[in-house]
């Protein structure tokens, strides 16, 4: 597998022009005939934020029964291996930035970390929107005087539509994700029943359930109104009262048996739910 620390080398072999600079590029897919029509993998150190159509394959990067087959956004973490495979040359635009810049600007949006399969597929006012956007951005970067903030704002505006977006894919998927929502709980529930003694973590359903761990806190945050992490506390909280009132076994013990590697973690958080210390309640 390759791995580009250069976005100059990365557009070489794909087939993209040279860079204007080294920690941020702007490019419109149209601009160039002879693109790299498949790839086992790479990475590189950057972040990538494309908008593409005409892409085969669209089941490798999420689409379901309730999205468009046409446009669609997604973003590659620096490091994340990416890979493709189309018969014919893409439409759109890509950026990619240097997380060096992001942080500069502190710039950071939760599905930063989402997976290339739970990419954003785009309503069609959507994807007029995000050209309009990716055009103006571009117009900016090719002048010879571009202002490095005013990119940096208008890629700010993009990452800020892009949330807003997958809101709205939540919100089209509701269906779909009703039933993650209800196989997490399925989880949740008999999650104790195998003795673990290992505190349930939102990481830890995400990967039962195939998806990134942020994108499956945001999902379950929007159609539960609650964070994973508040539903696996209240699990937790449940199961402490329940061996509180049916056991003989110690603070201590139970506390083990939850997950807790210390006693007093386990007192705090019971007495944050419950206004009450473990002892106080099994009295």
């Amino acid at each position: 597998m390759m791995h580009f620390t250069k976005i100059k080398e990365y557009n070489a072999y794909v087939g993209y022009g040279a860079p204007k600079k080294d920690l941020i590029d702007v490019v419109r897919y149209n601009d160039f005939k002879d693109l790299r029509l498949s790839c086992s993998g790479l990475s590189t150190d950057f972040y990538m934020m494309a908008f593409k159509r005409n892409m085969t394959d669209l089941e490798w990067f999420g689409n379901t029964k309730y999205d468009t087959k046409s446009g669609f956004l997604y973003l590659i973490q620096p490091h994340q291996v990416y890979k493709w495979n189309t018969d014919e040359a893409w439409e759109g635009y890509h950026m990619m930035v240097s997380p060096v810049l992001l942080q500069e600007y502190n710039i950071y949006f939760n599905y930063f970390q989402y997976e290339i399969s739970e990419a954003l597929f785009l309503t069609v006012d959507e994807q007029t929107q995000i050209e309009i956007l990716y055009a103006q951005i571009l117009t900016e970067y090719q002048k010879d005087n571009y202002e490095l903030d005013l990119l940096i704002a208008y890629s700010n505006l993009i990452f800020t539509y892009v949330g807003k977006c997958y809101k709205r894919q939540f919100e089209t998927r509701q269906p779909l994700y009703n039933k993650v929502v209800v196989e997490f709980k399925k989880l949740l529930k008999t999650y104790y029943s195998n003795d673990p003694e290992v505190l349930p973590s939102v990481n830890y359903f995400a990967e039962q359930l195939n998806l990134s761990t942020n994108y499956f806190g945001d999902l379950i945050k929007y159609n539960t109104g609650k964070t994973a992490s508040e539903i696996i506390q209240e699990k937790i909280i449940t199961e402490a009262k329940h061996q509180l009132k049916s056991s003989n076994k110690t603070i201590a013990e139970i506390g083990h048996n939850l997950g807790f590697e210390y006693p007093t973690y386990f007192g705090r958080l019971f007495k944050k739910h419950t206004g009450l210390t473990p002892s106080q309640f099994r009295k």
